[in-house]
């Protein structure tokens, strides 16, 4: 390179640092890739049967289960289906049970359900509370739409946020089976909340959606606690892995105009993702509750969903 290109090129690549020095290039900010936590996945995992019972049978609970828990045997061998009793059937487990909601009962209004738990030991409340949120609609689609995820913190009751679906038998709405859907998740605090919405909020965020404010206080539906009563005899076997967990249940509930008594008889059973079970064993499952009201037609009731009766 000849001295003065040389030095041509020494002035010019001068001249462009100090252009850079003097307008540094402009400094283009990229927006952060925002973190999008995938929604639950749902699927249909369990449906329960219900049969509500004649509350008139009832008075003397624990031979009302003893008599009743013998026509479901009668009931089940007359269809040929297996009864894999537990090793004390009729043992007796005793809660303490209530809804809670706003003055106006907003949170029904949005199809939304509370609900308080306390387990009994040698006639005494154990300390601690299970609460549980449920959304339950008539349109599956619908209420897949609603995550009840916890905020981080609380641990679920459950390694899975449930989708059930309820069949009422009989119902007072349609004189057939009312079928609805509910997604629930389930907490155990040591601590009863704040009395307030916004202390509900902290834990099921889905709740601050609802545009009711946070400061409303939280009370008893009816005022009310439920003293319930169950059995869980065991289980049906439907055939092809189709088992039916049992309940028999009672609640008992002081009002102001007297003692009201609920009961109810169902079961249930899990699906598994990707899997149908057989025609037959749906078939003997979804026909078990009818061939049982028609054994003792006189024991059952018009049916509805035992909160129904508080709410009312």
């Amino acid at each position: 390179m000849t001295l003065k290109i040389r030095t041509i090129f020494i002035i010019g690549f001068a001249l462009i640092i100090t252009a850079c020095a003097v307008n540094p290039p402009a400094i283009v900010e990229v927006a952060p890739v925002e973190t999008v936590e995938p929604a639950p996945e749902y699927f249909l995992n369990s449906s329960e049967y219900k049969l509500l019972l004649n509350a008139d049978m009832f008075g003397d609970y624990e031979k009302a289960f003893a008599e009743y828990w013998q026509f479901v045997q009668d009931v089940a061998a007359a269809e040929g289906i297996p009864v894999l009793a537990k090793e004390n059937p009729l043992k007796l487990s005793h809660k303490q049970v209530s809804f809670w909601d706003t003055e106006g009962l907003d949170l029904r209004k949005n199809s939304f359900l509370l609900r308080r738990k306390s387990k009994y030991k040698a006639g005494e409340i154990r300390p601690g509370f299970e609460f549980g949120l449920k959304f339950r609609q008539t349109d599956k689609a619908t209420t897949l739409s609603k995550d009840l995820t916890m905020t981080e913190g609380y641990v679920p009751k459950f390694d899975r946020i449930e989708l059930e679906s309820d069949i009422v038998y009989y119902s007072a709405k349609n004189g057939g089976d009312d079928v609805t859907y509910a997604v629930s998740n389930s907490v155990q605090l040591d601590d009863m909340p704040s009395n307030t919405y916004g202390g509900f909020v902290k834990i099921y965020p889905v709740l601050a959606t609802l545009g009711i404010a946070e400061e409303a206080e939280l009370s008893k539906v009816a005022g009310v606690f439920v003293d319930e009563w169950m059995v869980k005899p065991g289980k049906l076997d439907f055939g092809d892995g189709l088992y039916g967990r049992m309940d028999m249940s009672v609640w008992i509930v002081e009002t102001e105009a007297g003692e009201m008594r609920i009961a109810e008889f169902s079961f249930d059973h899990d699906f598994i993702k990707d899997r149908q079970y057989d025609a037959e064993a749906m078939k003997r499952c979804t026909t078990f509750i009818n061939k049982l009201n028609d054994y003792k037609p006189d024991w059952s009731e018009v049916g509805k969903l035992k909160a129904a009766y508080l709410f009312e």
